[in-house]
């Protein structure tokens, strides 16, 4: 048996209930790359942030990119953002799009078809990393789909797991301090 490790790219991490690191608390990463020699790279899409792409950055007011909804998208750069989405192919499985430039991400917003966000820094584990956490159990695989893109916020995160991984709904609603209950 071969030691490759499987790519993950289109697929989401759930971080498990326990994990309380405030950048990962209660969060969906979409990973939009991942190899054994490169590490893995994604984004938060289940943290909106109350501002839309125009307020962040005043030179695209106006333009097609100015209503895009921002979203935290990881610890990584968070002093810059980066533009990505996703678009649905007929058999169910998602397109993504990362790091596009401004003309492809007003391409796209005009075009239609496409959801287009900005997402402020990214999440990133160099090789291995991402693969230690999963053997630690910090993160549950799941697949990417449009019922799930429906979803926002928390709400994403809790229907992930009650998909995915039921066994952790009860921890999942624990208080952070069970002696408060």
């Amino acid at each position: 048996m071969s030691g490759a490790t499987v790519s993950l790219a289109g697929r989401l991490l759930v971080s498990h209930p326990s994990l309380r690191d405030g950048n990962f608390r209660e969060t969906v990463v979409l990973l939009h790359s991942h190899s054994s020699s490169q590490g893995a790279m994604g984004v938060i899409i289940n943290r909106p942030l109350p501002a839309v792409l125009a307020e962040a950055s005043p030179p695209l007011q106006g333009t097609p990119l100015a209503r895009l909804p921002m979203f935290q998208g990881g610890p990584v750069a968070a002093d810059r953002f980066v533009i990505g989405g996703w678009s649905w192919h007929s058999c169910g499985e998602a397109e993504l799009r990362h790091g596009l430039d401004r003309e492809s991400a007003e391409a796209l917003v005009s075009g239609g078809g496409h959801v287009i966000r900005a997402y402020v820094g990214y999440s990133g584990w160099s090789p291995g990393q991402l693969e230690n956490e999963l053997r630690m159990n910090a993160w549950v695989i799941c697949p990417f789909t449009r019922e799930v893109a429906a979803s926002e916020g928390e709400a994403m995160w809790r229907l992930l797991l009650r998909l995915h991984a039921p066994e952790l709904l009860l921890q999942a609603g624990a208080p952070d301090d069970p002696g408060l209950n």
